[in-house]
């Protein structure tokens, strides 16, 4: 038997209602409605047209359940009908309408605790927008009206959305609405319609909550607030993962308190957890951490670890019946990733080791990583800065540094490594710096038209499933898939005009 939702998406306009015994016309409800009516505190306006629907009785009597004009709608299964046709397509810029419609005229009632769920997710699901924020919050306070009780994960949701998802800098107001959030979740007062509390049912916040409070706040650099939701989280007796501990080395690091780093490492390993091991992420953190403190040798050193850690496992996946004995410190070491390249090479550069950056750069495909952008960009900056001399044409190493930035970009094109702004600022301005205008603009030119052959792409064809997870994972690979655009920076665009006019 096919699905209810499926059954309902594929209602004709004038149909038996599934309901009721009584002829119904299930209009079509979206096409009446306008997409551009202003939203207020996350909710739409009335409608104050003489449309499909309006605040008049409808005479329940009439066939079809309609009047001529200034009607509405009160039969209750067309509506719902209504109401599970939007839920299938699990995109809220649709549904959203027709909630409006029920909250508009005081019609919640009808909608269940599964109906709000589903809302809820699939509004955390869409794009990060203010328009979003203020939907997600507008669906928090009517279930609390409604009686309903949030759950730990709607909670969790809750908090990361207000914390900054829908902004690219978060500031400090951000922490300060989730940490109201994170107050309210274990007061969590139940109030009816008349406004009297009804119940207290206190939700504990857990592993996730504290995760996404000290994230925020790390990315505050509020590093003591970060330090009380850890030793909270701790007095709970809940267990910190990998996560809790790689936001709090990162945000030390990014401090430069590389001794409280040592101090957390230390416990992480009287502690007896084993996050450290065989962790990519948390060795980049730490890597990272001493890179950009000036503590090298242990960046080098832990890098060296995790490339013999990598020659190992290739060891194996070639010979699974041989056996390569190892120490037991080097089974505990991660394998390289492109990020930890990206640290290691990032580190060579600022180390004045050019050249060996850019043979490990050609070496990554041993272990079948595929560089990233920000690396081509590292490499490609670094032959920005002009030499000692002052004429470019008397660089005796010239032509060597134009060649090496040759293979560099291609290298990057046969990767297939997809650039962006930055990489026009810093490959055209390493060629204009090293003397060679003609490839400084016909770079800037092929760069420039990577925007107009990403459009010129046919579009991705939807899939055509009622899968629910298929739904979901279509919508959120057109969210992130979206080729972004190149967009020259101001300072190149005046330099480039300056080389034009002086060749005229």
């Amino acid at each position: 038997m096919r699905r209810l939702w499926h059954r309902l998406n594929t209602v004709p306009s004038q149909t038996q209602c599934i309901y009721c015994t009584t002829r119904a016309r299930v209009a079509p409800f979206f096409p009446s409605l306008p997409r551009t009516t202003p939203v207020i505190f996350g909710h739409f306006k009335p409608y104050q047209t003489s449309t499909l629907f309006s605040h008049q009785p409808v005479d329940i009597r009439s066939e079809t359940g309609l009047l001529e004009n200034n009607t509405r709608i009160t039969n209750k299964p067309a509506l719902m009908a209504d109401f599970y046709r939007s839920l299938a397509t699990q995109d809220i810029d649709q549904i959203w309408p027709l909630y409006t419609y029920f909250y508009t005229n005081d019609l919640l009632s009808i909608l269940t605790r599964k109906n709000f769920h589903q809302l809820f997710l699939y509004t955390t699901r869409a794009r990060a927008c203010q328009k979003n924020l203020h939907r997600l919050t507008a669906l928090a306070e009517d279930m609390r009206k409604r009686g309903f009780h949030l759950r730990l994960n709607e909670y969790n949701a809750l908090i990361h959305w207000v914390g900054g998802k829908t902004v690219p800098h978060t500031h400090p107001h951000h922490l300060l609405d989730a940490l109201q959030i994170f107050e309210d979740m274990q007061k969590s007062e139940i109030i009816d319609e008349q406004g009297q509390v009804v119940a207290n049912e206190p939700v504990q916040p857990s592993v996730v909550t504290f995760n996404t409070l000290i994230d925020i706040a790390v990315q505050l650099s509020d590093i003591r607030t970060a330090q009380k939701l850890y030793h909270d989280m701790v007095s709970r007796e809940l267990q910190p993962d990998s996560y809790t501990y790689s936001t709090l080395l990162y945000s030390m690091g990014k401090m430069g308190d590389v001794g409280g780093m040592d101090h957390m490492l230390k416990d992480i390993r009287d502690s007896g957890l084993n996050v450290m091991s065989n962790n990519t992420v948390m060795w980049n953190v730490v890597m990272s951490g001493y890179a950009c403190n000036g503590y090298k040798d242990r960046a080098y050193a832990m890098f060296e670890q995790m490339v013999k850690s990598s020659d190992l496992a290739k060891k194996k996946s070639k010979n699974r019946k041989q056996k390569v004995k190892a120490t037991a410190a080097l089974s505990q070491v991660p394998i390289v990733d492109a990020e930890s390249y990206r640290i290691y090479i990032d580190l060579m550069v600022h180390d004045n080791k050019r050249d060996e950056a850019i043979e490990v750069l050609y070496g990554m495909d041993k272990f079948g990583l595929k560089p990233t952008i920000t690396i081509y960009n590292t490499l490609f900056g670094s032959f920005m800065k002009r030499t000692r001399f002052d004429d470019i044409e008397e660089d005796p190493d010239r032509e060597t540094k134009l060649n090496t930035v040759q293979q560099l970009y291609k290298s990057m094109k046969d990767t297939q490594v997809k650039p962006n702004s930055e990489t026009m600022y810093t490959l055209v301005s390493a060629f204009l710096d090293l003397g060679d205008t003609k490839s400084a603009l016909e770079t800037f030119v092929s760069l420039s038209n990577v925007n107009q052959k990403l459009l010129e792409q046919p579009s991705r064809k939807s899939i055509h499933s009622n899968s629910v997870a298929s739904l979901a994972k279509e919508r959120l690979l057109i969210l992130t898939n979206d080729p972004s655009k190149i967009e020259p920076y101001p300072d190149l665009l005046e330099r480039l005009n300056g080389v034009v006019t002086k060749s005229l």
